[in-house]
């Protein structure tokens, strides 16, 4: 058997990931906002891009821990630069009435996968030899 019993990022992403999608549906349809197909895209990209980085970030944790913030911090900036290139070209290219629920709910999607990715990240424990 591994000594290393770290858990796989995949599953709890995803879950995070449907989570997101479903609470933004229900919140949506409470405050009689239609839920188009963009809204699953915004949280589907969200979930993909923070899959991504865990997958990437998560097997220097034990062995390079400053090797592991670098990545971290990379990919803080970079998915925060993706992100806003992204409601900029929401904004720039969609009517305004549909475009400012999008840009508003993908801000706030993208602070809950920062939370998370942030306390998945920080609360992982090293295996005791």
């Amino acid at each position: 058997m591994s000594t290393d019993r770290r858990s796989s990022p995949v599953l709890p992403v995803l879950a995070f990931g449907c989570f997101g999608i479903a609470t933004t549906f229900f919140v949506l349809r409470a405050l009689e906002v239609p839920f188009s197909w963009h809204y699953a895209a915004a949280g589907a990209y969200l979930t993909g891009i923070t899959l991504f980085l865990h997958l990437w970030q998560e097997p220097l944790l034990l062995s390079d821990p400053k090797g592991f913030v670098n990545r971290f911090m990379l990919g803080l900036v970079l998915k925060m630069l993706l992100s806003l290139m992204l409601i900029v070209l929401i904004l720039f290219t969609m009517p305004a009435e549909r475009a400012l629920p999008l840009a508003l709910t993908f801000a706030v999607m993208y602070l809950a996968f920062l939370g998370f990715s942030t306390v998945r990240s920080m609360t992982r424990k090293s295996p005791r030899p």
